[in-house]
């Protein structure tokens, strides 16, 4: 009897010592898997917003393991810099500067006038650049600015009297606020959303909107390039946006019935598609 008892105990210890080894390569290699498909997404906000619209999506995206720097331009949101340093260089540098903090490449996201900061920043730094994803972004060519673009979209409403220039001519911001940023930025939003768009709503400086690009073509054409439409957009018409993409070379993308601001009102849907171009 004694001497089952050993042979029992033996073999108990083996297939212990047995399990407990298969466990920790397991381990090992589910620990290999989240590591290569945790990302680091670096979200560039638009103008008369902050880094504040990214809540939702930011949330949504550590949720699934994923690394997410939501970058607070020069003179908007909490940001307390001076209108003077809130130029397109600065902007650039502050993104950058962002991308720098991270080991390896990242996911650079850039929502309507990020679009246009992305752009200059991917080209500056394309080896850091992974992805590159616009969401309604503006998307100038090298030598042109943002004003160059928007003041050939038709379809958009952001144009007097729904803005109106500061008498310096050095800020724009919203007349009547609490009717034009719902109709322009977020008409399908919640209540709640709308109101935190008014509430925060600082005026926009409109110097770097007038500072033309000046990126090498060629590097911009090799970064692996997305663009997400918003199809219900107020401030960016779709059909700009489509030209827009038609000129750029993007070959990839999405579609989100929404207004102009989905990580707002669709934050699921943005949160999903950023979330699938990691696997």
């Amino acid at each position: 009897m004694k001497k089952i008892n050993d042979t029992f105990r033996k073999n108990f210890l083996k297939v212990l010592l047995l399990t407990i080894v298969l466990a920790g390569f397991a381990s090992c290699d589910n620990d290999d898997k989240e590591d290569t498909n945790s990302k680091t997404f670096v979200l560039v906000h638009g103008s008369w917003q902050a880094s504040f619209v990214w809540d939702e999506v930011k949330q949504q995206l550590e949720k699934e393991g994923h690394h997410v720097i939501a970058v607070e331009l020069q003179a908007h949101g909490q940001d307390k810099s001076p209108l003077s340093e809130a130029t397109l260089e600065n902007y650039v540098n502050r993104v950058k500067a962002a991308i720098s903090k991270v080991d390896g490449k990242v996911i650079l996201v850039g929502h309507s006038l990020g679009g246009a900061i992305i752009t200059q920043t991917a080209t500056q730094v394309p080896d850091k650049i992974e992805k590159l994803v616009y969401i309604a972004g503006f998307i100038p060519g090298n030598g042109k600015s943002l004003f160059d673009l928007s003041s050939t979209d038709s379809g958009s409403d952001i144009m007097p009297p729904a803005i109106e220039f500061s008498a310096d001519m050095t800020t724009a911001n919203f007349s009547n606020p609490e009717v034009n940023i719902p109709k322009i930025f977020c008409h399908d939003c919640s209540e709640e959303q709308k109101a935190l768009l008014v509430k925060n709503l600082i005026a926009e400086p409109i110097g770097p909107h007038g500072t033309p690009l000046k990126y090498d073509p060629a590097v911009f054409a090799k970064l692996d390039k997305y663009y997400i439409y918003t199809t219900e957009d107020h401030a960016i018409s779709y059909a700009f946006q489509q030209k827009m993409v038609q000129e750029a070379g993007v070959t990839k993308t999405f579609t989100i019935k929404s207004s102009h601001s989905p990580f707002l009102s669709k934050p699921n849907e943005v949160s999903s598609i950023l979330n699938n171009l990691t696997k």
